[in-house]
């Protein structure tokens, strides 16, 4: 491992392909080396004293003939090419470095108390290596071309992109992860050495399992409804708990736990190579958008670069562990196979899960939803059109180059309050939503029950819209005092209204805002027109849009109707007019009722907006058979 981690580390400087790593990255080569350094002075005194026998040098120096031909073969490969060598005088160096090292190993291998059964096993895998370290010409001759002034500059404007910066972090730190679990789970192979082939079997069979899972569920095409990052974030927890339970079992080898361990460990890690695979192709499209042009091959020149910084970074944190299990253990390691699973500690486990857990933390801090990716395809689609969407680029801007976050937190409450408004979704039907026009749900409001419902159930993403006092902490803190509250007096008002203004006032803020809601100003003519124009741009973005048009005042009671459905405002069918002014396309306007004695959400038969009649008789038409499908659906009597 130090050999290899020595090679990388002398290569990435050798070849100027350090320079592009940021100053804190270049920072942290600095103390890998250090650590090297240290764990290189651990080698050569501290493990032969472990040892206490003289098979320690005839294993050293055939560990240093291994490290020292991949070594050689790498600046040869890199010196020819930067020289402009043909593949063929290439190979001919390879092979004659096969010829050099063969005999010296199998001498050496020879010397040692090894069985000639092994020593010719070693040495066949030996030459079968050498001959695959021949095979990446094509990608380290990309690797070895410089960065012009150009390339350094696009690197450099990626970087300010908070998009591609986050992805940037959430696939180095699974790298690492993934080196440090790699280590730690070789160790464990070769102290089980009789479950060498089970282990093996474990692996293999849970990667290409999962591999074809997970491309199956990351398929694009509209039938795909899987989050590439929440499938990343679900395999990182796997990991995590395989991690977990590793601990558990380093003392009973050969248990149901150390197995299972072993395949969770193996699934979590696949899952998660397999998204990032899938989000590093979404990522040209991020980084096209940021930069206004299709990025270069520096691109991924760079990114490779930075990979193989982070994998050197991840064996540095296992090859310091392993280096601390060999100073603190007893001193009859490796006398017995229980010394060896007691002396097996979780210093290499903690890294690991540390990353793991650091990865999850920015896994879901990682800006981009499905959503965002559709769009940033569809905005991608209409710039080789040349059609500029204006809104639809504004959105995208908000989310792939400044800084914004998930709001994971209304996820987890909707989650919490699923079981607690389990409904059954009916008149799915009847949902057929183009691509290219988003639609206009149209529901209930049941008081506070039609808004809950359909932000926990409907099955379709939306931006709902929220009368502006939804908005305000102050507004909202009153209107529920003066409203649901207007009954209480002395004490219990004061805590109630102390209640109201520190806490619930603004969560319901924070739930307005978190789901993108667009606020409504009914008794401000000037400031709807806000409204509309914010719902028109939302639509030219490809968003679909939720509202609730009854209005309370036309009840006896002056509230909602906890059964059927209230009189309309009727100015909310503006919005077919004015996006269709805007587009030339006419949205579906799609009726849905939330049943609260039978439990179901139930989409009636939609209805499109029509440009060839008067503004005004399409309007009243509009409400006119929402409303009247909506009774259907509840059961009671149309409207004429």
């Amino acid at each position: 491992m130090i050999g290899y981690i020595g090679m990388m580390f002398v290569s990435l400087r050798r070849t100027n392909q350090a320079g592009i790593l940021s100053r804190s990255m270049r920072r942290m080569g600095t103390v890998l080396l250090s650590v090297l350094f240290i764990a290189l002075l651990a080698l050569i005194t501290i493990f032969p004293i472990r040892l206490e026998s003289a098979d320690f040098w005839h294993l050293a120096a055939i560990v240093l003939c291994v490290v020292l031909r991949p070594v050689l073969t790498r600046y040869i490969l890199e010196r020819a090419m930067i020289q402009g060598k043909k593949t063929i005088r290439i190979l001919l160096r390879i092979g004659g470095i096969q010829l050099l090292f063969l005999p010296i190993l199998l001498a050496m291998l020879l010397l040692s108390p090894l069985k000639r059964g092994t020593v010719w096993a070693l040495l066949g895998g030996f030459a079968v290596s050498g001959i695959l370290e021949s095979f990446p010409l094509e990608r380290m001759r990309l690797h070895l071309t410089p960065f012009s002034k150009e390339d350094k500059q696009e690197i450099e404007a990626l970087r300010s992109m908070h998009a591609f910066k986050m992805f940037q972090t959430v696939m180095l730190i699974i790298t690492a992860a993934l080196q440090v679990t790699q280590v730690m789970t070789y160790t464990y192979i070769a102290v089980t050495a009789d479950a060498l082939i089970l282990c093996m079997v474990i692996a293999l069979l849970c990667t290409y399992a999962v591999s074809f899972l997970s491309d199956a569920l990351l398929r694009r095409g509209p039938a795909s409804k899987s989050d590439p990052n929440f499938l990343m974030i679900a395999g990182l927890a796997v990991w995590m708990y395989g991690l977990i339970l590793f601990t558990r079992a380093i003392d009973t080898p050969g248990s149901v736990n150390a197995y299972l361990s072993l395949a969770l460990c193996t699934m979590g890690a696949t899952a998660c190579v397999r998204v990032l695979v899938r989000l590093e192709e979404d990522m040209r499209r991020v980084a096209a958008f940021g930069i206004g042009h299709a990025p270069s091959a520096a691109i991924d020149k760079a990114q490779q670069v930075r990979i193989e910084f982070e994998a050197l970074l991840g064996q540095m944190t296992a090859l310091l562990g392993l280096t601390l299990i060999i100073a603190f253990t007893a001193n009859d390691f490796p006398g017995s196979w229980d010394a060896v699973f007691r002396a097996f500690s979780p210093l290499l486990t903690l890294p690991a899960l540390a990353l793991v857990a650091a990865a999850i933390l920015f896994a879901l801090l990682f800006p981009l939803t499905k959503e965002h990716m559709n769009k940033l395809k569809k905005y991608s689609e209409l710039q080789q059109d040349g059609i500029n969407n204006g809104p639809l680029h504004d959105q995208l801007e908000a989310v792939v180059v400044k800084r914004s976050l998930k709001h994971y937190g209304i996820k987890l409450i909707f989650l919490i309050l699923r079981p607690l408004y389990y409904h059954r979704i009916k008149g799915r039907e009847n949902v057929k939503l183009d691509e290219d026009i988003p639609c206009v749900f149209v529901c209930n409001h049941g008081e506070i029950y039609g808004p809950v419902v359909t932000n926990l159930y409907v099955p379709y993403s939306f931006r709902p819209w929220v009368t502006y006092e939804m908005m305000d902490r102050k507004v909202v803190a009153d209107r529920t005092m003066n409203g649901t509250f207007q009954n209480v007096k002395g004490i219990r008002r004061k805590i109630l209204n102390v209640l109201m203004e520190k806490i619930a006032a603004p969560v319901l803020v924070w739930v307005m805002k978190s789901v993108d809601s667009i606020p409504v100003y009914h008794d401000n003519p000037r400031k709807l027109m806000q409204t509309f124009r914010e719902t028109t741009a939302a639509m030219e973005a490809g968003d679909n849009i939720l509202l609730f048009p009854e209005n309370a005042d036309t009840t006896v009671n002056h509230r909602y109707a906890r059964e059927g459905v209230s009189e309309f405002f009727t100015g909310f069918a503006m919005i077919g007019q004015l996006y269709h002014n805007k587009t030339g396309k006419c949205p579906l306007f799609i009726p849905l009722y939330a049943n609260k004695h039978k439990r179901t959400l139930t989409f009636g038969v939609p209805t499109r907006y029509n440009a060839d009649i008067n503004a005004n008789d399409e309007k009243e038409r509009l409400c006119t058979y929402l409303r009247n499908e909506m009774l259907k659906i509840a059961g009671l009597e149309q409207e004429k």
